[in-house]
């Protein structure tokens, strides 16, 4: 601690120590052992989590195998859409060629009214039985 002596503040010398051997020792703590139960439930709780984690796990491998499948039926039905599109296009140029092709064969186009019934053959007798509804 500081005093004053008059009008001068002074400052009391530390003590000198003495700088001799000092025999130094250290404490070593050993931690015992956990007992064999508490090993057991860290070892199942450890092997719980992951099981949980698996199962989390394989439901969403399930959820994405799910969104694959969607995506690659879209992308089918999408082929299909177009492949039919060009068909139907196809189809209606055929119909519109058939009655040209049939007029270039000589072929006449039947009227409603002037309809031919063809009797329906019959392979019990071997021969042409009544049409039906006539």
């Amino acid at each position: 601690m500081a005093y004053t002596r008059g009008n001068l503040a002074v400052q009391e010398r530390q003590k000198e120590r003495q700088t001799g051997y000092v025999e130094k020792t250290t404490v070593i703590k050993r931690r015992s052992p956990l007992p064999q139960k508490e090993k057991m439930l860290y070892l199942l709780s450890v092997l719980f989590v992951v099981v949980v984690m698996g199962w989390i796990g394989m439901g969403h491998v399930k959820v994405y195998e799910l969104n694959r499948q969607i995506q690659q039926s879209e992308i089918e039905i999408r082929k299909a859409g177009t492949s039919m599109g060009i068909l139907e296009v196809e189809k209606q140029t055929l119909e519109m060629d058939i009655v040209r092709k049939a007029k270039e064969l000589g072929f006449v186009q039947v009227e409603q009214n002037d309809a031919i019934h063809v009797p329906a053959y019959s392979k019990q007798t071997g021969t042409a039985g009544k049409a039906s509804g006539n």
